[in-house]
């Protein structure tokens, strides 16, 4: 008899987490079948009477007055456009009288199971006639994005605290390659330092023959707003660096050495980049992760460590600090492969390596360089071999 007594708990909380069990999947059900195409009249109201005789299954487990914050994985719509979240937020804001309804309802005591069926099936009628009002607009959902809104419950009202998906950097939806991997196909450059090799683009510049500041441009996409994705690798004691929002053929600022004038010629300013650069210089102390306005006065805005906000070649402000400087240096490799990311949206340039947030800059001048469609580029400074492969733009503009 002890034994059955010590049990007891046991078996109540098996039986409540059950009931919990059975209630989650019988709401599932109901917004399924609530978003289900065709509409099957039958279905939803199949399922408010099961979601209503699962509530009475639960009606004993205690709830909180107050949810308690939580995190869940998931909780994010592929592709979505802002007139669908429009459209979505509208459907979850109508709904809300009908959902209180229902709260009301579940609250009751004594519970009126009639009265909950009527309330549940009055609520999924209206998610119906409103997931029918968007399905029939430009606003319409694909089946994958149908599927998501369902597993995050059918509303944007009361969903749980999520947490963003780790970072994929091989994840390319959306993205697409600059390089083939096998040739400088769209690039144009010199080709005494550039050239495609071993899968990556490479770079090098020796004693013999030094190249100076020297880039290769690629031609085939003129962009402002994007994402970029590529690895890095250098070799030696120079640097190098990634161009973007970048233009050719404005005069070059800085001087130009005479070997490299004895090697290359005249300075060839269509194989010359200005404008913003995210740095990759490891052999240097502080550099690498830092913005950079390559050859205009303003050259470096945000150091590594650093969210800066200024406009254009006016006053520029710390805002705040990222990290310390030489402790984020620790993160970047030397002579090996490094994952740079490189978000640009308006007037705001995002500089990631190897997952680490490095530098942040807001320009607020919208005629300034860095605010200017351009192109993407590689950039070979000084004695060195610099590699990159896995070039990826998802653009936005």
């Amino acid at each position: 008899m002890l034994k059955r007594l010590a049990l007891l708990p046991i078996f109540i909380s098996y039986a409540l987490s059950q009931s919990t069990s059975d209630l989650d999947k019988a709401r599932a059900a109901a917004v399924r079948a609530a978003y289900a195409e065709p509409r099957d009249e039958a279905a939803i109201q199949a399922s408010a009477v099961a979601l209503a005789a699962a509530e009475q299954a639960a009606a004993g487990i205690p709830r909180p007055g107050r949810p308690e914050p939580h995190y869940v994985p998931g909780g994010t719509i592929p592709n979505i456009t802002q007139a669908q979240v429009d459209a979505l937020t509208q459907l979850s804001t109508d709904l809300m009288p009908l959902a209180r309804a229902v709260a009301r309802a579940r609250s009751a005591v004594p519970l009126n199971v009639q009265a909950l069926e009527q309330a549940e099936l009055a609520l999924a009628n209206a998610r119906a006639d409103a997931f029918a009002k968007i399905q029939s607009s430009a606003n319409r959902l694909s089946p994958e994005q149908v599927k998501a809104f369902i597993e995050m419950g059918g509303s944007f009202s009361g969903i749980a605290f999520t947490q963003p998906e780790p970072l994929n950097f091989a994840d390319h939806e959306g993205f697409v390659s600059l390089f083939d991997g096998v040739s400088l196909k769209g690039w144009d450059g010199n080709p005494k330092f550039w050239r495609a090799e071993g899968g990556a683009i490479v770079g090098e510049s020796t004693p013999q023959n030094p190249s100076g500041n020297s880039y290769l441009v690629y031609r085939d996409m003129v962009a402002k707003d994007f994402t970029l994705k590529f690895e890095i690798k250098v070799e030696g004691s120079g640097g190098s660096g990634f161009q973007y929002r970048s233009k050719t053929g404005v005069p070059w600022l800085a001087n130009i050495a005479p070997n490299v004038t004895a090697n290359v010629g005249p300075v060839n300013l269509n194989w010359m980049l200005t404008g913003p650069q995210a740095d990759f210089w490891p052999a240097a102390k502080y550099w690498t992760g830092q913005f950079y306005s390559e050859n205009t006065p303003m050259r470096i805005q945000a150091w590594r460590g650093q969210v800066v906000e200024g406009s254009g070649l006016a006053k520029k402000q710390l805002m705040g600090n990222i990290g310390d400087i030489d402790a984020l240096g620790k993160l970047v490799k030397m002579n090996d492969w490094n994952e740079y990311t490189v978000i640009a949206r308006g007037g705001t340039m995002i500089q990631i390596l190897n997952g680490q947030l490095m530098a942040v800059m807001v320009d607020d001048d919208p005629a300034s360089s860095n605010n200017q469609p351009g192109y993407f580029g590689i950039e070979i400074e000084a004695t060195t071999k610099v590699s990159v492969r896995n070039i990826w733009v998802k653009k936005f503009d």
